[in-house]
């Protein structure tokens, strides 16, 4: 019996090691020079993009589950960075945004991440980033229609 299947060409498994190389390398920035975890970056982000928003919220805008949601919420809140106010109408929920702090230690992670993100970018042509990620965007949307009840990969 043969197997054709090779890791190195199986796209589930290309993809999920480049995206954990990329976040291995990033992190750098914000764990070695600030003491933030990937989670606590990711929601840092997220309410400095959004303002601010529920914990629920946040876990589905960072594709993150409840638990790391919640430790790294308690990690930023217990270091200053994330504020938390009760919402009147689900007393289980909180609203949470960011600090003075929060805010201050964001606006000097985004240069240095966005330089970052310039830096492995730059062997591409605009065109090619533009295809990456209009190539990102497709798979995304068919991921999509292939989880919809019915769809032959459900």
């Amino acid at each position: 019996m043969s197997h054709t299947l090779s890791l190195d060409h199986f796209l589930p498994y290309r993809c999920n090691n480049l995206a954990q190389k990329i976040s291995l390398s990033l992190s750098r920035i914000y764990v070695d020079r600030f003491g933030i975890t990937i989670p606590e970056w990711r929601v840092l982000v997220t309410l400095a993009k959004y303002g601010e928003r529920q914990a629920k919220q946040v876990g589905e805008l960072t594709s993150m589950d409840k638990v790391r949601v919640s430790r790294a919420v308690a990690g930023l809140q217990q270091r200053g960075l994330l504020l938390r106010r009760p919402c009147s109408r689900d007393s289980r929920a909180a609203w949470l945004c960011l600090s003075d702090a929060g805010e201050s230690l964001y606006q000097r992670i985004e240069p240095q991440a966005l330089a970052w993100e310039a830096e492995l970018l730059e062997p591409l042509s605009g065109e090619e980033r533009e295809a990456l990620f209009g190539l990102i965007d497709k798979l995304e949307l068919r991921l999509e229609t292939l989880e919809q009840p019915g769809s032959p990969a459900s």
